[in-house]
């Protein structure tokens, strides 16, 4: 167990900063009428949470914390493992093609570069995968996409 100062925002709604525990701080913060609590807390196992009023110590145990930012990141992931961004773009790319609407100069001009970038890339990948005794050629792995 340890102690900590958490300090919160002036309405007192949110946790803005946990820190370690010092005297003088707390004097400092309660001359200055900032909103804080002084908790004994185990922070390997333990947390805060909630506002200034009603917050409380919950354990990691019973009510494990779920950050959205986490799900997030996950989800994104999974999106991009099946989907990389290229493979979106071209995708979209080719429903608007095949759409019949009237192609903008610029969009023609990207697909086109974005065509030749890709012709380069696959001659370059022939010529060091086919040069065995000039390179030492390193594919990368394949991916399952299911």
């Amino acid at each position: 167990m340890t102690q900590k100062i958490a300090i919160f925002n002036e309405t007192g709604s949110h946790v803005i900063s946990m820190m370690d525990f010092d005297p003088g701080f707390v004097n400092n913060l309660v001359t200055n009428k900032v909103k804080h609590k002084v908790l004994t807390i185990d922070t390997d196992n333990q947390y805060y949470w909630g506002d200034y009023a009603t917050g409380s110590i919950r354990s990691l145990n019973e009510q494990p914390i779920v950050e959205e930012v986490v799900l997030d990141t996950i989800t994104n992931k999974d999106i991009l493992a099946r989907y990389p961004i290229h493979a979106q773009l071209n995708i979209i790319a080719d429903c608007i093609e095949k759409s019949g609407i009237p192609l903008t100069p610029e969009f023609q001009e990207m697909r086109r570069w974005i065509g030749q970038k890709v012709d380069n890339h696959n001659s370059a990948i022939d010529a060091y995968a086919s040069n065995p005794n000039t390179y030492s050629w390193w594919p990368k792995p394949t991916v399952s996409t299911e």
